[in-house]
């Protein structure tokens, strides 16, 4: 398919600072995800969505439990994708979703053919990227494939152990940008921005800049966290279990819970902006 992807749009001829948060899909339920989708959208360069999975071995508690509340409250892969269409129908900013392998080989005898019914669906639901936080560089053609054919960008996880050898791998069929994971474990709030996180950015940017953005995600929950990683280099932000601890402290109030969320992508979008 030979139609323009958001992402790749986005970064031409453009170095500002970006930002990307992070909800569910149908956390608490689906018509308030919309509505805080809705909420952040003025705040965000692109979306992320999860796609509720039942075992996702890169989170961490805070985003498990959405994924939990998100099938208690019906949510599927099928659903999920109705939503984003939703949200798409109203945007024009990219969409990626972060999802796991085993749902994207659903569907049909083979796993090509799996994929190719997938990535033929992302597509019309209106997705331009997609983070699979089990995929690894090594096992990743067949998925490519599918990335090429319907001009979705494959995003890639790289983290402070990734070695020099598996980066150049990355770097040559990667797409969008790269998700470069803070520190090593699962997602979580942290307190402070660890040396390792500022080393490694330096490390990557050596090798990325003229290739691939560098997102920075994985522990960022402060204004602070945002201006100390982009001072070290990064792109762009991820932020995603201090917006869904928004969700989770405010289930029984869900105005309080948007006005908290109004607040805090917004202060992020403006210390983002402030360092530029």
């Amino acid at each position: 398919m030979t139609d323009s992807n958001r992402i790749l749009e986005l970064f031409k001829n453009n170095n500002e600072r970006r930002f990307m948060p992070f909800l569910v899909a149908g956390d608490p339920n689906m018509d308030q995800f919309i509505k805080l989708a809705k909420i952040i959208e003025p705040y965000a360069d692109i979306l992320e969505i999860g796609i509720p999975f039942s075992d996702p071995i890169a989170d961490g508690p805070t985003i498990q439990e959405a994924n939990v509340r998100a099938f208690n409250a019906g949510v599927n892969t099928k659903t999920a994708l109705k939503a984003i269409k939703t949200i798409r129908s109203e945007t024009e900013k990219p969409i990626v979703v972060l999802t796991y392998y085993n749902i994207l080989i659903q569907g049909a005898d083979t796993i090509e053919a799996s994929l190719d019914i997938t990535f033929k669906n992302l597509k019309e639901n209106g997705v331009d990227g997609i983070v699979i936080g089990d995929l690894p560089i090594e096992e990743a053609d067949l998925t490519l494939k599918a990335c090429e054919k319907y001009n979705i960008c494959l995003i890639f996880l790289v983290a402070p152990s990734t070695t020099e050898e598996r980066l150049d791998k990355i770097l040559k069929v990667g797409k969008g940008f790269i998700y470069l994971i803070a520190i090593m474990g699962v997602t979580g709030i942290r307190d402070t921005v660890a040396q390792i996180t500022k080393d490694t950015i330096k490390r990557i940017k050596l090798k990325t800049e003229k290739v691939l953005p560098v997102f920075v995600g994985f522990g960022i929950s402060k204004p602070e966290h945002a201006n100390a990683i982009i001072d070290a280099g990064a792109n762009g932000i991820i932020i995603g279990s201090a917006i869904v601890n928004i969700v989770k402290k405010n289930l029984n109030d869900h105005k309080k819970m948007e006005l908290e969320m109004k607040d805090f992508v917004s202060s992020i979008m403006n210390a983002i902006r402030r360092v530029n």
